[in-house]
């Protein structure tokens, strides 16, 4: 394939973090340049507008922090709005179908394509979604050359919106950070010591109502109350709402307290040595654009027990390689919990095809591939 130039537009407006997440389009962005091919992906910024290389053994990876607008929760860069600067890309990516860069891009390029996730309302306030609908998605269908689709919850929904011309190819995992990780720091071996000599569940992720925290804490006291599960500890690893976070607190009984482990944060690739002292991986999010944290769960192993939100459907076979719950009743993730730890062959089973699952069939090499075919 003749090489291309690749320009990947992460239209949200919040600044992230290297530290704190797996970011998506590096992962991506590093499978191109392996294929053959440059790719710059341009981040918000609320500081000075700067260009960072990142290292890659072939062609050229580049980061553009530029300043944007925050308009509501849709980012728009006038920076980059000028039909001569993007006509030194071949091929324009563009996040969301619901961003209003999306449309400016596809105006001002021939050859935009989108990789949209949500399955949801994510970032229009309510009584804007059918305004925005119904100005822009029948022009993004017939003008966008293809939108690439995270789960086919994510296509099911943008379809009902009359885009169509879609493909579903997923979302892949970038081990690099991990591989490169030797020894855990002071903070993570501080968690590690606390974890030894206990099962271990882990709950990785905001503390917020849409992840279900204080389900988690229900499923993990009822367990705890059962013969057998004196060593249980529960790991969450995360910080958010204040108020729900006094919530979840409220659930947990005197004589569990003691047993449920409170991390704020632990650098991503540091989490590698988290994951792999854990026993299981619960997801009980009401709603999930995919879930990183699931793909990272599951290369490192662990035996995971998902609610059906977008990236579980896409990555569980339940009994296979994983466990996914329907119903968000405590009983329900108690029981799934409970089989996976009295039955370990079961468990460890689950773990190895978990693995396998995410190293033949998501890793970014692969769909970067599919994004190709397409192009």
């Amino acid at each position: 394939m003749e090489k291309k130039r690749v320009l990947y537009v992460r239209s949200g407006p919040y600044e992230l973090s290297f530290d704190s997440y797996n970011l998506q389009e590096v992962g991506l962005g590093m499978a191109f340049c392996r294929a053959g091919h440059d790719f710059d992906i341009l981040y918000y910024t609320k500081s000075e507008s700067r260009d960072q290389i990142i290292e890659t053994p072939q062609n050229v990876l580049r980061i553009l922090w530029r300043k944007g607008l925050k308009i509501l929760r849709s980012g728009v860069y006038p920076s980059i709005l000028n039909r001569q600067w993007l006509s030194g890309y071949d091929v324009v990516i563009t996040s969301e179908y619901s961003q209003i860069m999306s449309v400016l891009l596809t105006a001002l390029h021939p050859n935009v394509y989108i990789y949209n996730g949500p399955y949801y309302n994510l970032f229009k306030i309510p009584f804007m979604e059918g305004i925005y609908d119904r100005l822009f998605c029948r022009y993004l269908n017939q003008h966008t050359r293809k939108v690439f689709c995270k789960t086919q919850m994510a296509k099911d929904y943008i379809a009902k919106k009359g885009i169509t011309n879609t493909v579903v190819v997923g979302v892949g995992l970038d081990t690099a950070k991990f591989d490169a990780e030797i020894c855990a720091d002071v903070q993570t071996q501080d968690l590690l010591d606390r974890m030894l000599g206990h099962r271990n569940l882990l709950c990785v992720g905001q503390i917020i109502q849409r992840k279900n925290v204080d389900l988690t804490i229900r499923s993990f006291v009822s367990l705890k109350r059962k013969e057998g599960f004196e060593d249980l500890q529960l790991v969450l690893v995360g910080k958010g709402d204040s108020a729900y976070t006094e919530y979840c607190r409220s659930l947990i009984p005197a004589e569990t307290a003691d047993s449920i482990i409170w991390c704020k944060s632990i650098r991503n690739a540091q989490m590698k040595f988290v994951y792999q002292a854990a026993d299981v991986f619960l997801l009980p999010s009401a709603q999930e654009i995919f879930g990183m944290v699931l793909l990272e769960a599951m290369y490192f192993g662990v035996p995971t027990v998902s609610s059906n939100c977008a990236g579980a459907g896409t990555l569980i076979h339940s009994g296979e390689n994983g466990l996914i719950v329907d119903s968000f009743e405590e009983s329900c993730w108690a029981e799934a919990i409970e089989h996976i730890l009295r039955d370990t062959m079961f468990g460890s089973e689950l773990g190895r095809n978990a693995c396998r699952t995410i190293c033949e069939q998501f890793m970014w090499d692969g769909i970067a591939e599919k994004m190709l075919q397409e192009m």
